[in-house]
């Protein structure tokens, strides 16, 4: 799901992408692992682990990252995208 929000500041734009994923039974190992990465990314704004629902939600500007760049993040840290 994306979503486009206003500019934070200037010309960029932020778009929130949810990603459901599997492989989170390191629980709040998982999560921190996965903010800590995610959010060191240039161009990511937020990064919000669900674990009960098994989401990765990310805020991020769409003309510095791209979202299959962020799917393979998620795969390198160990976590199937199952949608």
């Amino acid at each position: 799901m994306n979503v486009l929000t206003e500019p934070m500041s200037g010309h960029q734009q932020t778009v929130t992408e949810t990603f459901k994923i599997g492989g989170l039974q390191g629980g709040r190992h998982d999560k921190q692992e996965i903010e800590t990465y995610l959010s060191q990314i240039d161009g990511v704004d937020k990064v919000i682990v669900n674990l009960q629902d098994a989401t990765v939600t990310v805020d991020f500007d769409p003309g510095v990252i791209h979202t299959d760049y962020l799917r393979g993040t998620l795969r390198s840290l160990g976590h199937d995208i199952l949608v």
